[in-house]
């Protein structure tokens, strides 16, 4: 189930803050993201999926014309406002790869400014600025990407900085989307949770527990 969450469900805050423009969504992997309010994109036939303990499996590797993916839009209601943070985090584990990218994520603002990111086993990459980060391949990983203007981005991975990086104007809007994104390549990936929204912008002190608590999330 779609969930629109005070921050406190995600950083420890007893409030949320008094901005109406605050949001928070979330899948879970409890059910398949088209039940949740995500619109289904697939190319080839679409992936083989099923869910796997609260995970969401996505399987592609019988053709590398596949795609499958998912996104959601807010028209013009996506970016945060002064003292507001743009938060998109993700824990996920991919088990193999066929090719050189096939997981992808995308993030348009309401000014079409955008990001683009796509995954292979053990590397994240900006693939409009030529940005990469490396990480262990085979296990879960928490990935997060914040930003206060929708103009520059930090990308944490397991807490740790990874990426920081800037938007590209770009021709699409108010858009979040992932998943198996590319044809071309194949691979086999576990999604434990995909969330998104505009929280408070935290303090020096708040950011050190959002870190905290993403290396509790892998144990």
């Amino acid at each position: 189930m779609i969930r629109m969450l005070c921050l406190g469900a995600l950083l420890a805050l007893a409030v949320c803050g008094a901005s109406g423009d605050e949001y928070w969504i979330a899948y879970e992997g409890n059910d398949f993201p088209e039940n949740e309010g995500w619109r289904r994109i697939t190319f080839g036939g679409g992936a083989n999926r099923f869910l796997n303990q609260g995970n969401l499996v996505i399987d592609s590797l019988a053709s590398t014309q596949i795609a499958d993916f998912y996104e959601m839009r807010r028209n013009g209601e996506l970016d945060p406002d002064p003292g507001e943070l743009f938060l998109m985090q993700w824990r996920l584990k991919i088990e193999e790869i066929v090719g050189f990218m096939d997981i992808s994520l995308g993030v348009n603002s309401d000014e079409k400014w955008a990001i683009a990111l796509e995954m292979n086993m053990n590397t994240i990459r900006s693939s409009l600025e030529g940005l990469t980060a490396s990480f262990d391949p085979g296990v879960f990983h928490v990935f997060a990407l914040t930003s206060t203007n929708m103009r520059t981005y930090e990308l944490r991975i397991d807490g740790k900085p990874a990426i920081n990086g800037q938007f590209r104007l770009f021709f699409d809007s108010s858009r979040v989307a992932w998943g198996d994104g590319v044809q071309g390549s194949a691979s086999l990936s576990q999604w434990d949770y995909f969330r998104f929204g505009v929280v408070p912008e935290p303090s020096s002190a708040l950011l050190f527990s959002v870190g905290f608590m993403i290396r509790r999330d892998q144990r």
